[in-house]
């Protein structure tokens, strides 16, 4: 079966991961794998489909006019007839309607993933419920959702049943520490043992909002003046998020480590993990933290409370970066509260996400 996925650039996110992980498990079930990156850049995460055994393409759309957009459809019609696709999987929004069009036409099964919860307005809202009847009953695409948030994010707001197929993480890369790797891995680090660690990981956006972490830093410094936080991940607010730092002190507290291909060895490290977004489709980065055992903080949003949706796995909080630095040291003092977090999250995670049971269930929903 011949798999297409198209996305924007190809970034070191969820998505991408994810696709890059379970590249074997997808062949072992006879999916031959193309990934084709829309965006203006090819993107530093290329390189790893390539690795997993993805075909790389890159069909940047910046189109200036109708007849652009028409001449770049003509081109994937053709491109999906010649190589006689059988799936075509789609990522990336704004291009829902010209790659489920261009599938229809080359006669190839359509899957669109809903990866978020984003908002619409209400000048939009219309187009944005008419088109999704429109690709769904008419060109016959089915909708995938990534979590129980996403699942009735969709179905709340646009009445739009979808299949809710979990996200999955790498369990040969995430997993709990040995015994003295923290240890082990601090002084590998430069971390002073004794130190209070906070980690968060993901691009920097305001959604994202580093900016509340870097504020409770001089909060929680107070009372445990060894705090660290290990800030991963690079994006459009990184500098403004370092000129936070800087304004605060707080240049010798937090490391902006960037991207990182090790992100294990900094969870290792870690006290604890924190996630202050705005929304989340579901944080593949809150899985990764549960498997290796490290007890999170989260803002209370869609795609984070999922977390304690059935059982308590993590501390979830009201959006106030004061009420973040209390959660942190409030957890830190706690070792009963950190270790009901992590058997229960360990627990969840395992059973939840899954990469060769939900990565089964893709393959299940590309054949229906």
């Amino acid at each position: 079966m011949k798999v297409i996925h198209i996305l924007n650039e190809l970034k070191f996110s969820g998505a991408e991961i994810m696709y890059v992980s379970a590249a074997k498990e997808f062949a072992k079930m006879g999916c031959e794998l193309t990934v084709v990156n829309t965006g203006a850049n090819l993107g530093e995460y290329a390189v790893q489909f390539e690795k997993a055994g993805y075909e790389v393409l890159h069909w940047p759309y910046n189109p200036k006019n109708i007849s652009d957009k028409i001449a770049y459809t003509k081109e994937v019609i053709g491109f999906l007839k010649s190589n006689a696709f059988d799936v075509v999987h789609i990522h990336t929004g704004h291009l829902l309607f010209l790659m489920s069009f261009s599938a229809w036409r080359a006669n190839c099964k359509i899957v669109y993933t809903f990866h978020n919860v984003y908002p619409t307005r209400w000048f939009s809202y219309p187009l944005h419920l008419s088109l999704r009847w429109i690709i769904k009953n008419i060109l016959g695409c089915k909708y995938h959702t990534i979590s129980d948030s996403v699942y009735e994010h969709e179905k709340r707001l646009y009445l739009n049943n979808t299949h809710k197929i979990n996200n999955w993480y790498n369990s040969a890369t995430f997993y709990p520490a040995a015994d003295f790797e923290k240890t082990t891995i601090r002084k590998q680090l430069g971390i002073s043992e004794d130190a209070l660690v906070v980690i968060s990981i993901g691009g920097c956006s305001h959604i994202k909002r580093h900016s509340d972490i870097i504020s409770a830093m001089p909060v929680i410094r107070e009372k445990y003046p060894n705090t660290l936080y290990l800030h991963l991940g690079e994006g459009s607010t990184l500098q403004e998020e370092q000129g936070q730092a800087k304004d605060l002190g707080l240049k010798e507290h937090i490391r902006f480590e960037g991207n990182q291909t090790d992100v294990r060895k900094y969870l290792i490290a870690s006290d604890i993990y924190v996630m202050p977004s705005k929304f989340e489709g579901i944080s593949l980065t809150t899985i990764e933290a549960m498997v290796c055992e490290i007890p999170a903080v989260l803002y209370d949003v869609p795609g984070l409370r999922d977390f304690n949706k059935t059982v308590t796995c993590a501390k979830i909080i009201p959006e106030d970066y004061q009420e973040l630095a209390s959660a942190i040291i409030e957890l830190h003092e706690n070792i009963s509260e950190q270790q009901l977090l992590v058997t229960n999250g360990k627990v969840f995670v395992d059973r939840e996400f899954n990469m060769a049971i939900n990565a089964k269930k893709i393959v299940e929903l590309y054949l229906e």
